[in-house]
């Protein structure tokens, strides 16, 4: 994916992508794309050789709730800004840049390559143990039943693993 500078007009450049589960972008990504994910992207240019993006990365992924292991739907809705510049510029100063990532681009680049920066924000951004519902009972660790289901006819012992070594002691009575 990128944005392609010669198409801006009056210094800015609206752009939507639509990434799929075929998208490298989302090669490694641990979390199932079923529908295609959203980014929206605004460019700004702010000076000669530094451009301002603001993206919106919208759509739901799936992953294994951390608790029951059943599919969860996670939506996401993260945005992300990054300040792409070419060497040689002065850096901008706090009031434009903000906490922005700053990438450095080549002199009198004609585009700017949004894939590492869209992959970064999905890997960081994407909670990777979310639970199906705040509710989730999980399963059961001794014969796995999920108890969203449905109770289980084991009995879970709470024992303090630091006392077990005193249960076979022998004690003597004092008389």
């Amino acid at each position: 994916m990128f944005v392609d500078l010669d198409r801006l007009e009056d210094g800015r450049l609206d752009q939507r992508f639509e990434i799929d589960r075929e998208s490298p972008v989302l090669a490694g990504f641990e979390a199932e794309v079923r529908e295609p994910l959203t980014l929206e992207v605004r460019v700004r240019q702010l000076s000669g050789g530094t451009h301002l993006l603001s993206a919106t990365i919208s759509g739901t992924v799936t992953v294994p709730c951390r608790r029951c292991l059943q599919p969860a739907q996670i939506p996401l809705e993260e945005s992300f800004r990054v300040v792409y510049q070419e060497p040689g510029r002065d850096a901008l100063g706090s009031e434009e840049s903000g906490d922005d990532d700053i990438v450095w681009i080549e002199r009198n680049a004609t585009r700017i390559e949004l894939d590492k920066q869209v992959r970064d924000w999905l890997f960081l951004e994407t909670d990777r143990y979310p639970l199906c519902r705040p509710d989730c009972r999980g399963i059961c660790p001794r014969c796995g039943q999920d108890l969203n289901v449905g109770s289980c006819d084991c009995r879970v012992e709470a024992v303090d693993s630091r006392w077990k070594a005193l249960e076979g002691l022998e004690l003597e009575a004092e008389n």
